[in-house]
């Protein structure tokens, strides 16, 4: 199991101090979860650089084979006997993430270090917050520094606790403030049913930590477990945590309340990219969509039907159908990273470009093999940014024939890459790779090895699921605009 950080910048940052948010079981596990968890940060946490951590934390409806395997045989013998199982299960699959949130404390400061310096070596100060085995995660690394006493790396300023899936004694907490200097906030609710699930601890996050007046209690009362994010805001306020105290006042105009919110304009990841983005780059995206026949659309469509269209191409059409709207973009994203093998990889995507660009690269690679330019994650930012846009156009309309079925009976080739006049970020010679294609039936004796014949199979499901051929280079075309408009709030 992976035990790295994934750490994200957010937008709007000053300061020379870091707020590090660190969220806990069941959440951060993919990148629509990520987009949410982001949006809770709210805006008047200023004066502060605010960094989102996310960390393996599993979650308890994604089932690994084996246990998935296992409860499925069951439940064909007997119903009860299934139930119990996934319960036992599940049972495990939180212990385990319980003991990872303890190692992954010992590592947090030492891998929030490291970025701070490439990212943003100002930083002279971080404050921690973590919930429920954030929490935990925010624990271990403290109690992690009493057996480190010459340690000498980040100052920990202000620590707050919320919901913590954790034990910490009296005696801890001050162990903790006399090796830190920090200042420790506890906020707890005793309505906390969740926490009682955490067997064998008496957490924190349900009782006030007594008998040590350095720390302070912050009673939520009524809260639930998941009160927390949703309402980080009044949690910050009632802490007189940093950074939010000097903060803009809370407005005393109630927000809106969208009933029904239109999936269409509200899917912000899509509908605004393409609002803000040109008409050329739209027109890219209407060409690919009109190339499947699951999509009507007009020759220069408006943004609404261009955005609809694109979401009902993911998912199952029928469904989309029977409930009269697609899947979001990041579920869309979602479901094309499934299709490709690319879960294990999601961890390390920590914005929507990121995944794009992990996505795509491995589009490149499986449609043209592993020498083509664009099929390196690492180095696809670099060459669309060196070529011009009509050169990498002419790479996603490649990409799209070797997409269809009769790809396989022909052999498509990606054209030579155009790039910029008097660019000098490229390597020398990069224009002089070969770009042979590797999904057609002509080159299948070339397929012997495994991973390219599992390339030419992924490249045939491609070819005849509903709409694949059309979704792949239309995303392909929307990484571009990201990278282009190069808008915080959208990447």
């Amino acid at each position: 199991m992976d035990h790295n950080f994934k750490f994200l910048t957010l937008p709007h940052r000053s300061g020379e101090v870091a707020n590090v948010f660190i969220h806990g079981y069941s959440a951060g596990h993919d990148m629509e979860n990520r987009c949410k968890l982001r949006k809770y940060i709210p805006t008047s946490l200023h004066n502060c650089i605010n960094i989102f951590a996310f960390w393996p934390s599993g979650h308890w409806a994604q089932f690994d084979s084996a246990s998935s395997s296992g409860v499925a045989a069951l439940t064909r013998i007997n119903a009860l006997a299934g139930a119990g199982a996934a319960a036992i299960d599940r049972a495990m699959h939180f212990n385990s993430s319980r003991n990872r949130a303890t190692d992954m404390g010992k590592q947090l400061l030492g891998q929030l270090e490291r970025y701070l310096i490439k990212h943003h070596p100002y930083v002279s100060k971080v404050n921690l917050v973590g919930h429920s085995l954030g929490g935990r995660v925010v624990v271990g690394a403290l109690l992690d520094l009493l057996d480190k006493p010459d340690y000498e790396g980040l100052e920990v300023g202000e620590v707050l606790l919320m919901a913590a899936a954790a034990e910490l004694s009296a005696e801890q907490a001050q162990a903790i403030r006399q090796r830190t200097k920090c200042k420790l906030y506890n906020a707890y609710s005793e309505d906390d049913r969740i926490l009682q699930l955490n067997l064998g601890e008496d957490s924190i996050g349900r009782r006030p930590i007594d008998n040590f007046e350095d720390v302070m209690n912050v009673h939520m009362k009524s809260f639930g477990h998941t009160d927390y994010w949703e309402n980080l805001e009044k949690v910050l306020r009632k802490s007189r945590f940093h950074g939010y105290t000097g903060g803009l006042p809370r407005s005393n105009q109630p927000e809106p309340v969208i009933k029904d919110p239109d999936p269409v304009v509200t899917d912000h990841l899509l509908y605004d990219l393409l609002e803000l983005t040109s008409d050329r780059i739209r027109g890219q995206v209407a060409k690919h969509l009109r190339s499947s026949s699951w999509t009507k659309l007009e020759a220069e469509p408006a943004l609404y039907p261009l955005t609809q269209e694109l979401q009902l191409l993911g998912g199952h059409c029928l469904v989309n159908l029977a409930r009269g709207r697609g899947l979001k973009y990041v579920q869309i994203l979602l479901m094309l990273a499934q299709h490709y093998g690319l879960v294990n990889e999601l961890h390390d995507c920590a914005q929507v470009v990121e995944m794009e660009a992990l996505l795509i690269s491995k589009c490149f690679h499986s449609a043209f093999g592993e020498k083509h330019l664009l099929a390196s994650r690492q180095d696809i930012f670099q060459h669309l940014e060196a070529m011009t846009e009509q050169g990498y156009f002419e790479q996603v309309d490649a990409l799209a024939a070797s997409l269809t079925v009769t790809s396989y009976f022909s052999t498509p080739e990606a054209p030579a890459p155009a790039y910029r006049k008097g660019d000098s970020t490229l390597p020398s010679g990069s224009t002089e790779i070969a770009l042979a294609s590797a999904s057609a039936l002509s080159a299948l004796s070339d397929l012997i090895p495994t991973e390219r014949i599992k390339a030419a199979v992924t490249n045939l499901k491609s070819a005849v699921k509903p709409g694949y051929s059309a979704l792949i280079p239309a995303v392909a075309i929307l990484f571009h605009a990201r990278l282009k408009l190069n808008n915080e709030g959208l990447l």
